[in-house]
């Protein structure tokens, strides 16, 4: 049944409930969180749209709320990493409207409420991917260890740090709790880790707040506070290629800054696509080697093919 639903909701965009030009904007920003956007770093500030590939740092008592024309909010809690890789309704590659909106959670906790009619969704983490279409679900991730909690609804659910799809293989339904360690298999249990709730944002014991309407005819713009730097990055530049390659073409300018270029040649092997944004000779086509008549080996006749010659002739001299 959750597969079920989960791909009939991939099959269609809702675009009558969808803001073709603002699909998603923040709603709430507690704290300094920043908003890496292109090359540059970003004061994040409510009122903000959040546009595909841009990636939000919450710092450790921070809380951001994303929220969406179709009444999905995705919220975003102490030490979060989160990247908009897709958004279900905004142009994505050729030009085609994302039928999913894709996001990665590298770490943090988020808290995510999507209405029956909302577009579906995936979050990706370094250690599960979970993909649904009408749930409230609350996750934490760390290096070493991610879990979740379905509060309603429910989803499906692929191990490792790949996407989920409506085939994954685990099922969680409403109530339920799932978590896993790195190099383990998940385990689901009929009810949430009391380390999980006492760990838990406050907040996320409630709903997440309706508060789209304050901010749909007032777009903010994000104040620049510098250029992205490689550390910033690193952790998403060393990710899956799915992920890799789209965040280096919007970065691929910051291979001009020294420092900049200097890592990502020291972790080459670990994001092998910037050697041809690096070292561009060496993937032009090779030229076609010319031969000098004047060096050109002299030509032979092969004694096999050449003319017979009577019995006792002389050769004929040449004329001088």
């Amino acid at each position: 049944m959750l597969a079920g639903a989960f791909a009939a909701a991939c099959l269609v965009v809702p675009m009558l409930a969808m803001g073709a030009d603002a699909p998603a904007v923040v709603t709430l920003v507690e704290g300094p969180a920043a908003l890496l956007r292109t090359t540059g770093r970003f004061a994040l500030a409510e009122g903000v749209r959040v546009h595909v590939g841009d990636i939000v740092d919450v710092p450790d008592k921070g809380l951001v709320q994303i929220a969406f024309a179709d009444g999905a909010r995705v919220s975003l809690g102490p030490r979060s990493r989160f990247h908009v890789a897709a958004l279900a309704g905004a142009a994505g590659r050729g030009g085609h409207a994302a039928a999913v909106s894709d996001f990665y959670l590298l770490q943090g906790w988020s808290k995510l409420a999507l209405p029956p009619k909302a577009a579906p969704l995936r979050v990706t983490t370094p250690l599960f991917g979970l993909g649904s279409a009408d749930a409230v679900v609350v996750l934490h991730v760390e290096s070493a260890e991610a879990s979740l909690f379905v509060e309603s609804g429910g989803l499906r659910l692929a191990e490792g740090f790949v996407r989920a799809t409506p085939a994954s293989a685990v099922a969680v339904a409403a109530g339920q709790f799932y978590v896993r360690r790195a190099d383990q298999k998940g385990v689901l249990q009929p009810r949430p880790a009391p380390s999980f709730v006492a760990a838990m944002p406050a907040s996320y014991r409630d709903n997440l707040p309706q508060r789209l309407a304050a901010f749909k005819d007032r777009e903010v713009s994000p104040r620049r506070l510098g250029d992205l730097t490689y550390e910033e990055v690193e952790p998403w530049l060393k990710g899956p290629p799915e992920l890799r390659r789209p965040l280096m073409q919007r970065m691929r300018a910051r291979a001009q800054d020294p420092e900049f270029r200097k890592a990502l040649i020291a972790n080459m092997r670990f994001h092998p696509e910037w050697d041809r944004i690096l070292f561009p000779e060496k993937y032009l086509p090779k030229p076609t080697p010319s031969v000098d008549p004047a060096k050109a080996p002299p030509t032979t006749v092969d004694s096999a093919k050449a003319p017979p010659t009577a019995a006792g002739a002389t050769p004929a001299r040449p004329k001088e």
